[in-house]
């Protein structure tokens, strides 16, 4: 592997042979045009998408404060809705974003999940993904790979230069290594204007703020895609090498790209579901909702279930009614129940996620076996738009709805009187119920998400970057042991 006279004339041999085929300059223009188009697609269609998502957030969020005066429980009920905001690096990699909601409705007593996805909502080509710069360096770059690294060493053994080289000093060593070089110019060669293109124009029209920690993203994409297309150009060398004819090369590329690209991500997740099923979405909400049914009314003060509360409130504080308390008792019993709700809720939820992980390590152990696998689950990651990361924006809402209504039941508890408290009493003279003053709503928390680091993000893919450089480790392995095995290739 060490570079040498002999291994640098190869692969200026091989990248000079390689430039003066017709059929790899129409590749690589056809790279660049992909690289391009998916660059500028992506970028046009994120930049409306986030600031789409920004701008009703703004609404809402300009509706919810400018409420008239109500009621705290009311005004729970009215609910809050947070949109997802997209993924810091979804222009490059979307990921699962398409097929994960866009928004979730936040109200008292329950936990909503992220509703709307784009796959659902948009026409029938949302759900078969869309063209992205991942799309193209994961699954079209290494196509073009197996076509060009794939005849190396088939065609000089067709052509009878094969004995010629190893007879004038070059090894197999040198010969592989030169050839795994000068496909590597060549790719090169290829990917970088596309890429030069694409970092341009999103560096000029993306509306992303390049801080540290998307810098920090930016560089291990770049390092882990030039990996993973060093790992793909010895897999074809080493079956270029292993074969006897060209033909029979890339029918076996081919079909690896078939099997591994296109196949096995598609039946791993089957298998994952098969052997960790998940409940149906009715099912799920029936027991969570049977459940809570147990827990008590917590619109009922007088609930039964409520009585040890009311027990240990009045002992407390040392009366013997509830109306002779100095707060509002029917707030209490909202705070409570929503305390115990909001458990139920996070206990199922807790449940449903965990087999989704089980699933999910399922797939990412398969790294080892697909290249492709691992990169791209490695690639969502770092770009913010796995599972993971939409699975945190939902806690992170869910942390926010539990503090919305808690301080809407503080407010209940102190702002609220209790001989107003219930439809019926008379306010001002009418049947009602009795309101307070909107400034208080100003005061209640605003949701602002907070973008997990890069950091989190690996550690979400500790099975698949574990399997993903084992396997990518085999295939330069792979090479190097054909390269010393000069018997097994003559």
């Amino acid at each position: 592997m060490m570079p040498n006279s002999n291994s640098r004339r190869v692969a200026r041999h091989e990248f000079v042979m390689a430039w003066r085929n017709r059929s790899v300059v129409a590749l690589g223009v056809a790279m660049t045009l992909l690289a391009a188009t998916a660059a500028i697609v992506g970028q046009a269609r994120y930049d409306a998408e986030a600031s789409q998502r920004q701008r009703y957030q703004q609404l809402v969020g300009q509706q919810f404060e400018e409420q008239p005066d109500r009621h705290p429980h009311r005004v729970s009920h009215y609910g809050y809705l947070v949109f997802r905001p997209r993924a810091p690096l979804g222009f490059f990699d979307s990921g699962v974003e398409h097929f994960a909601g866009t928004s979730i409705f936040l109200e008292a007593h329950r936990q909503n999940t992220a509703n709307f996805s784009a796959a659902a909502q948009g026409s029938a080509s949302e759900r078969f993904g869309e063209l992205t710069l991942a799309t193209v360096l994961q699954l079209f770059v290494p196509l073009f790979i197996f076509a060009v690294a794939g005849v190396s060493v088939t065609r000089e053994r067709e052509q009878g230069t094969l004995p010629l080289l190893l007879c004038q000093g070059a090894s197999w060593s040198h010969l592989l290594w030169g050839k795994f070089r000068g496909t590597l110019l060549i790719v090169s060669a290829v990917v970088a204007p596309g890429l030069l293109i694409a970092v341009g124009w999103l560096a000029v029209r993306a509306e992303v703020v390049w801080d540290a920690d998307l810098l920090m993203r930016g560089a291990l994409l770049l390092a882990m895609h030039s990996v993973f297309l060093a790992a793909c150009t010895a897999v074809a060398l080493a079956v270029s090498a292993l074969s006897s004819t060209s033909r029979g090369a890339l029918v076996v590329l081919v079909g690896l790209w078939f099997a591994l690209w296109i196949v096995l991500p598609r039946v791993l997740p089957a298998m994952a579901t098969a052997l960790y099923p998940v409940p149906a979405r009715a099912a799920f909400d029936a027991e969570v909702e049977a459940r809570v049914k147990e827990l008590g009314d917590s619109h009922n003060p007088n609930d039964p279930m409520f009585t040890r509360l009311r027990e240990e409130t009045l002992r407390q504080y040392g009366v013997a009614r509830v109306e002779d308390l100095p707060f509002n008792y029917g707030g209490l019993v909202m705070r409570e129940g929503e305390q115990l709700t909001s458990d139920t809720f996070r206990a199922h939820l807790a449940r449903l996620v965990d087999t989704y992980q089980r699933q999910s390590r399922l797939v990412e152990a398969a790294g080892v076996v697909s290249p492709y696998l691992a990169v791209r689950l490695a690639s969502m990651a770092l770009s913010g738009s796995d599972t993971a990361h939409q699975l945190e924006f939902e806690r992170q809402a869910e942390e926010y709805r539990f503090r919305l209504i808690q301080s809407l039941n503080q407010l209940h508890m102190n702002e609220v009187d209790a001989g107003a408290d219930r439809y019926g009493a008379l306010v001002n003279g009418a049947p009602s119920r009795q309101r307070i003053d909107a400034a208080y709503f100003d005061d209640l928390p605003a949701f602002d998400f907070a973008r997990p680091g890069v950091g989190w993000s690996l550690r979400q893919q500790t099975v698949g970057l574990t399997a993903g450089a084992l396997g990518m480790a085999g295939a330069l392995a792979w090479l190097a042991w054909i390269a010393t095995r000069r018997a097994r290739l003559t």
